[in-house]
């Protein structure tokens, strides 16, 4: 067993908290170096969490023979070239979601990783997390029978930034983010539903733009088979009034009952008994994943990460929001 030592490409927001600390925090695992396409931003970074490396360019991290595995932080639209560029290098990829912009560019990303020899992550971070891991237990358990569907709503009200077209997040942008919202934050539910209940064999899905703040979807409709027999429903909505977050997921004995990017409590509801846990998340959401990873590298245990089921992840993405894009031109 050894220390896995880390790259990492991209150093904005989703690294400083939810993501970097967990390589340096883990057990045998340590941030060696970083870089990311702002020079005074990768240098800042490096300081703060005491990097020793910090590169001006991808290239030279990817030079350096320390490094055995890279994170890639960046928004999507990058994640296929430089997933390409850290497996040719030789580097075991840890790749932020969506995996690729299209189920394609995930196939391209899995066949150059194997060709290469180096394993393939992608940060469905949440299947490691204590409040799902507990979830599953429930579900594996028969804690509710057997499951019959889930219902999933995630409504929320336009960001400040959301309401004027020279202030929209990358997230926001077509070329950049290859959809909305639902791209970025929906697709963590669905990987977490094929988690639990197996991989989702049918999807159909309406996705329209409601608000005209701008041009990826606003508002998605979801309905999904698994391959297990348990049915779906979701509704997704950046448009609304108010904020909402809720998932129901009902057994022929009992339901289960939570928020879903929230740590409050979750609810087992069965017959006349009713079980509420409050299982905080942790300090870097990140961290219990990439601890998974360092693990299944070092040969301890299995990450609970599929790549299988990461790339199916786009796929029903894909599926949903065929139609959409086709509309629009992208």
């Amino acid at each position: 067993m050894g220390t896995i030592q880390w790259g990492m490409i991209g150093c904005g927001a989703v690294a400083e908290v939810k993501s970097g600390p967990g390589f340096y925090k883990s057990k045998n695992s340590a941030l060696l170096a970083v870089t990311s396409a702002d020079v005074a931003m990768t240098r800042s970074f490096a300081e703060r969490h005491a990097v020793p490396r910090a590169y001006d360019t991808t290239a030279e991290l990817l030079s350096d023979p320390g490094v055995q595995a890279v994170y890639v932080a960046t928004p999507p639209s990058s994640h296929k070239p430089l997933a390409l560029e850290v497996a040719r290098a030789g580097k075991h990829v840890y790749v932020e979601k969506p995996m690729a912009m299209r189920f394609e560019e995930c196939r391209e990303i899995v066949e150059v990783c194997e060709q290469q020899g180096v394993r393939l992550f992608v940060a469905f971070y949440r299947r490691a997390m204590p409040r799902f891991l507990q979830l599953k237990n429930w579900i594996d358990s028969g804690a509710i029978g057997e499951v019959r569907n889930v219902r999933a709503v995630q409504h929320q009200r336009p960001a400040p930034e959301d309401l004027s077209r020279d202030t929209l997040p990358w997230r926001l942008k077509p070329e950049v983010s290859g959809g909305g919202k639902f791209l970025d934050m929906g697709i963590h539910e669905l990987d977490l539903f094929d988690f639990l209940f197996g991989a989702i064999e049918e999807v159909h899905g309406i996705a329209s733009n409601q608000g005209g703040l701008y041009d990826v979807e606003d508002t998605v409709t979801v309905t999904w088979r698994h391959a297990s027999g348990v049915q779906g429903y979701g509704s997704w909505c950046y448009v609304c009034g108010n904020d909402e977050d809720y998932v129901e997921i009902v057994g022929s004995t009992g339901r289960i009952l939570f928020e879903f990017f929230s740590d409050k409590p979750l609810k087992l509801l069965s017959g006349e008994k009713v079980v509420e846990l409050d299982i905080p998340n942790p300090a870097h959401v990140q961290q219990p994943f990439i601890q998974s990873i360092v693990d299944d590298l070092n040969g301890i245990a299995p990450c609970p990460g599929s790549i299988e089921s990461a790339v199916r992840s786009t796929w029903v993405a894909d599926e949903v929001l065929k139609t959409y894009r086709q509309q629009k031109g992208y």
